[in-house]
């Protein structure tokens, strides 16, 4: 096995510069520039445009004596002492008399290595900087960093570039930067992208602004030359793992081959046999439950009977229980039918009972079902009676009739209503005048005493006759109320009759009903215990009905109460007999879910014996791709002998490409200038600024830059 090992350290070249002020000076003629570092300031507008670059030229060590470089320059200056600068045909000379230099430069030319492009959104609308500053919503800055074509030079290919721009929070929240690296300074989020050589950037910012603005982004841009450190041992160790693991692979596909046949051998027979057993299985076990479904949806049936049945029973108590409130008026009249409705109650109540004990037993008769029919239908004569009662007592009870008896004894209630009326009509006037006689009698000194007695009594016959008339209007009003209330206790009464007829018919259904669900015998003698129950309620109900009935109105309450009582144990059967008929659906349900799955199993089974044989084909071709996997992994066992040197050989070829030579440093501002030590860029974009109030009072100093506050440390006072 062959191994590598290179040993190189990582550097990273950064120059750094400090600014100062400078003083033009004069030319002479060309010759080799002097040993030198360039610092390129960039000034760009907020939109990302060059204004101007300046380059700030320094000479170290030992500057003392003259100084030549090259530049086109639109102007310079000495940034550390009064020694003239010669500028002349792109020639710089300084006789200096300093150590260390500084000289300021503003180029011709404004091109450089990249293109910058920044663009502002407000609202998914593009502004300018000018136009977004102080305005609030949702913000998004845009920033394009891409290689400036028309600039020839190898700087973009070899330089990183380092943006950073600060955010202040008060005016900007929820701010969103994919791939920056993100910094508290102050109250400020300060943003920066680290751009590597050759690659530009696209870069986008979001966020809530108020009134918005920021400071301008600055960019710096500084040689990368990287060198790789690489030991190659552990990778090695790798790779022998994997050329031991490719041994044991071909080892494996060999005993994975001979599995295989035992597999193939023994499928064969138990698979198949056991398949077919299951099928047989499948098979009886789907008949099985093809019974159970039939005899599930008979029991459905049958529940349902038994539910249409209750449902007629509660109807026709609940319209008994409407019945009911109609009767108070005439229970008088009705005593006489009491007796007949009391033992139709208790004659049901018996065969209710009967049937009860009958069902105890586990066991039905034809005399008990009769004796429950018998005593509904006693029940149905009674309301019948009940109903004709009612109505003879409406004919024979009204107002009419009143006047027609009293006429046939001689007296006209009409006519005396009339003459009581003339008599009050004359007494009255009577008696005014009379009155006004007694004044003027009194008046003149005589007695009224006897006529004031007279006019008295006068008055106590017009109160008799008023009281008359009045007991005639009473008597007509009385009459037509319980006229009126014998028309509700009617109508209630008839709806009683025929629903208690559907009532009576829904029994002798329900007996039908019951002789075939001997079955279900537990559950109906459940719903019969229940309506038993209840129904003593009813019985205890209309006992104190007759009583109420003997006593007119007094105890009419406790037939009320029998009668909610009744509704509620209705309800009861009723809610009995929808749960037996919901859980008998669900059965079914239940059943037929078991049938469908025993037929899925059966059909699965047949599905499976045809898997069976394709497995069974499989395994042979499993059989035949174990031999060709063999085949294959003592193919590539022979084939990876040697590849640890290889993988050595594509390591150096490919660390060669990596790290590639160093980068020579060139100058920016002039070809001729072949000694120069380090280039360092520093870009500023404006930022983005709102006006400031215009009124003043006096001329306030000129604000300036963080750009211009550092130079004017350099200023000489």
């Amino acid at each position: 096995m062959n191994h590598f090992n290179l040993k190189k350290s990582t550097s990273v070249i950064l120059a750094t510069a400090l600014l100062v002020s400078a003083l033009p000076v004069s030319v002479s003629a060309m010759e080799a520039n002097t040993d030198k570092e360039e610092v390129v300031y960039v000034n760009l507008g907020n939109d990302g445009s060059v204004r101007e670059i300046n380059v700030v030229n320094i000479f170290g060590g030992n500057a003392e004596g003259v100084i030549t470089d090259y530049g086109k320059y639109l102007d310079v200056r000495n940034m550390t002492t009064t020694d003239m600068i010669d500028y002349s045909d792109d020639t710089i000379k300084i006789n200096s008399s300093a150590e260390k230099l500084y000289y300021e430069g503003r180029l011709e030319s404004t091109l450089m290595p990249w293109d910058i492009q920044i663009h502002y959104f407000l609202d998914g609308k593009e502004y300018s900087a000018e136009e977004i500053a102080g305005k609030s919503g949702e913000m998004k800055i845009t920033i394009c960093i891409v290689q400036n074509q028309q600039y020839r030079g190898d700087f973009y290919d070899n330089y990183a570039l380092q943006a950073s721009l600060s955010l202040d929070t008060d005016k900007c929240k929820k701010i969103v930067a994919p791939d920056a690296t993100v910094a508290n300074v102050g109250s400020n989020k300060q943003l920066t992208y680290t751009i590597l050589p050759g690659k530009g950037a696209d870069i986008e910012i979001t966020a809530e602004v108020y009134e918005f603005e920021m400071d301008g982004i600055s960019i710096n841009g500084i040689p990368l030359n990287l060198n790789i450190e690489v030991d190659d041992e552990e990778l090695m160790e790798q790779v022998t793992e994997l050329l031991d693991a490719i041994s044991q692979l071909d080892d494996g596909a060999a005993e994975l081959h001979d599995g295989v046949v035992d597999l193939q051998d023994g499928a064969q027979s138990e698979l198949k046999s056991g398949v077919n057993d299951l099928k047989d299985g499948a098979e009886l076990l789907h008949n099985g439950a093809a019974d159970l479904k039939d005899g599930g949806s008979t029991l459905q049936n049958g529940a349902a009977d038994l539910q249409n049945g209750v449902n007629a029973l509660d109807e026709g108590i609940h319209s008994l229980n409407s019945g009911i409130g109609q009767m108070q008026e005439a229970l008088k009249a009705l005593n006489q039918q009491s007796p007949e409705l009391v033992n139709g109650s208790a004659s049901f109540m018996a065969a209710l009972s009967q049937l009860q004990e009958a069902l105890g037993g586990v066991s039905l008769t034809t005399e008990d079902l009769s004796a429950l029919t018998d005593a509904s239908s006693a029940i149905k004569s009674g309301i019948d009676d009940l109903v004709n009662g009612i109505t003879a007592l409406q004919n024979n009870v009204n107002f009419d009739a009143y006047k027609s008896v009293m006429s046939q004894n001689g007296l006209d209630i009409d006519g005396l209503r009339q003459k009581n009326e003339s008599a009050i009509s004359g007494l009255e006037g009577l008696i005014t005048s009379l009155s006004s006689q007694i004044e003027g009698l009194k008046n003149a000194g005589i007695d009224t005493s006897e006529i004031e007695s007279q006019v008295s009594q006068l008055s106590d016959i017009i109160s008799l006759l008023s009281a008359n008339n009045a007991s005639i209007g009473g008597t007509e009003s009385y009459l037509q109320t319980v006229s009126s209330n014998l028309s509700s206790l009617l109508q209630g009464a008839t709806a009683l009759q025929e629903n208690y007829g559907a009532f009576d018919g829904k029994i002798g259904e329900l007996v039908n009903k019951i002789g075939g669900l001997a079955y279900q015998m537990s559950e109906l003698s459940s719903a019969i215990n229940t309506l038993v129950s209840e129904y003593g309620k009813l019985d205890q109900g209309i006992k104190g009905y007759t009583e109420a009935v003997a006593k007119i109105v007094a105890s009419y309450s406790q037939i009320t109460d029998g009668a909610a009582q009744l509704v509620t144990g209705s309800s009861a059967l009723k809610t009995g007999s929808e749960s037996l008929y919901s859980g008998t659906g669900e059965l079914l349900s239940g059943i037929v879910e078991i049938y469908d799955g025993t037929g899925t199993l059966r059909d699965g089974t047949g599905t499976l014996d045809d898997g069976v044989a394709e497995l069974l084909s499989g395994i042979a071709q499993l059989y035949d791709g174990v031999g060709e996997l063999k085949d294959g992994t003592s193919t590539m066992r022979e084939e990876t002998e040697g590849m640890d040197t290889e993988i050595t050989d594509k390591i150096d070829e490919l660390i060669e490409t990596v790290t590639g030579g160093d980068f020579e440093i060139t100058s920016f501002v002039s070809e001729k200038n072949t000694n120069v030590q380090s280039v360092q860029f520093v870009i500023k974009a404006d930022g983005v600024q709102m006006e400031e109030a215009s009124e003043v009072i006096k001329e306030a100093p000129k604000k300036l830059t963080v750009w211009q506050k550092f130079l004017k440390l350099f200023q000489k006072k």
